[in-house]
């Protein structure tokens, strides 16, 4: 897996980290072409994919069950 697994405080920090960035980013290089507006869209819905489908340690607990069973 290329993504660590991280507790839900932790990726709610990195979530907001990247709607930040997604956005400085958009307003430097982007924002001549397309409204801003649209780059923060599309960086809220990729935060909430990242915060919602990041993997979390209850998961790996998940799965050593079912491996037990």
């Amino acid at each position: 897996m290329l993504l660590p697994r991280m507790t839900m405080g932790n990726w709610l920090f990195w979530s907001i980290l990247f709607w930040c960035f997604f956005n400085l980013f958009w307003l430097r290089f982007i924002e001549k072409f397309i409204p801003q507006w649209i780059g923060a869209i599309i960086a809220t819905i990729i935060a909430v994919i990242i915060f919602k489908y990041s993997p979390r340690p209850k998961e790996e607990e998940e799965e050593e069950e079912e491996e037990e069973e």
